[in-house]
């Protein structure tokens, strides 16, 4: 017991550096982000470097600063790789890493990894290196193979399906990956808060049933097929209403020029980007969420919030989806065709039972899997564990 305490408390102390190749507040940088608050607040000796963007106030930077958390700023650290800029990443990292010896670099996307892996090439004690994977599909291309195999001593990914992926497709040693749950902020997302919805501000009458898509507004999310479904649902269920929260450099021809080609101005509700309390009760006005295609975070934030709010989802079987989801438990699993949407839309609206079943046992799923705190103690298992095992 003595041995195990003394192991903890040595462990507690390590010096971790988390990367994160990106500015944007954008895919995983929240769930990063919030991974490294709250493993300082545990007690951990940890530095926070990420892309470096100041103009705007939608940037990794001014969040991070908000939660006061400790940044080290001088790394460029592109989500695409530059050979340029990575050069000079490399260099500076190397410096950093002869400088402050940290015991364990953490590197959150690709051209972390790549910079990391470049920048500990001639230093003789190197630290450990995990990578965090947020891909539904893990990782791929020959580049993260060569990654994984020279380059990694512990991998974490968002699911088992993902974990035995790579464990069969790259052999990579089953006791250095792990599979952990992407989590949000549980209190955040708590039904019970009082915050009520934004329902009148919207225009939707207390009867009205509502269908709510949150991505954001790219072709490649099958917009097309939410726009008719909605189209072919609404004939069937006049007090149907439809959400889109998001924003996007075609929403013109994405959905303003459909929604009026189809005649959906008097059903479909653009409120934008949301955020804050506002986004909560943007959620808190939803019956249904829909959600077809994982963006560039691959967990899923999005469809993890509104299950934390008791929402059901309507979702495609793509990516961690199905899992996620799990058909006729959390919501329901649909080939994303415009007739099977539909058809899912009045299933629900017309059966409230199950609703409410579908809602509750997403939240009960949420509460147990997705707090930040649980995410904080799985991490700091998976750092104690590497460095008994040590390098590759």
């Amino acid at each position: 017991m003595k041995k195990q305490i003394l192991l903890e408390d040595r462990n507690q102390t390590m010096k971790l550096l988390h990367l994160f190749s990106n500015w944007r507040w954008t895919g995983p940088a929240e769930p990063v982000t919030n991974l490294v608050s709250s493993l300082h607040h545990s007690g951990w000796d940890i530095t926070f470097s990420f892309g470096q963007e100041l103009r705007t106030e939608s940037s990794i930077l001014r969040h991070a600063q908000k939660l006061d958390l400790p940044i080290h700023t001088g790394l460029r650290l592109q989500k695409h790789s530059n050979l340029l800029r990575d050069y000079y990443d490399v260099l500076h990292l190397r410096q950093w890493l002869n400088r402050y010896h940290f015991n364990i670099v953490h590197a959150h996307l690709r051209n972390a990894h790549l910079i990391t892996a470049l920048a500990m090439r001639p230093i003789t004690e190197k630290p450990l290196i995990i990578r965090s994977c947020y891909a539904g599909e893990g990782p791929l291309g020959l580049r993260e193979k060569l990654l994984l195999k020279h380059s990694t001593d512990g991998l974490i990914v968002i699911s088992d399906h993902v974990k035995q992926k790579v464990i069969n497709n790259f052999n990579f040693p089953d006791n250095r990956i792990w599979s952990v749950h992407t989590p949000i902020d549980i209190n955040r997302f708590n039904p019970h808060r009082g915050l009520g919805d934004l329902r009148a501000q919207l225009g939707i009458k207390p009867n009205d049933f509502v269908v709510g898509i949150i991505a954001r507004i790219q072709w490649r999310r099958r917009y097309q097929v939410f726009l008719e479904g909605i189209d072919r649902a609404r004939r069937k269920l006049p007090n149907l209403k439809a959400i889109i929260v998001g924003r996007g450099t075609n929403m013109k021809p994405i959905v303003i020029d459909p929604i009026n080609k189809m005649k959906l101005n008097d059903v479909i509700i653009l409120p934008g980007y949301q955020s804050g309390d506002d986004f909560v009760r943007t959620i808190a006005s939803m019956n249904v969420n829909v959600f077809l295609v994982p963006g560039t975070d691959g967990s899923c934030r999005a469809v993890r919030e509104t299950m934390a709010m008791g929402i059901p989802t309507i979702a495609s079987p793509r990516g961690i989806l199905p899992a996620l989801v799990e058909n006729n438990e959390r919501g329901l699993i649909i080939d994303d065709t415009p007739e099977n949407l539909a058809n899912a839309i009045l299933k629900l609206a017309h059966n409230q039972n199950l609703r409410n079943r579908l809602g509750h046992q997403g939240r009960e799923f949420a509460l147990e899997h997705f707090s930040l705190e649980q995410q904080a103690d799985i991490v700091g298992g998976i750092y104690r564990n590497l460095a008994e095992l040590g390098k590759r």
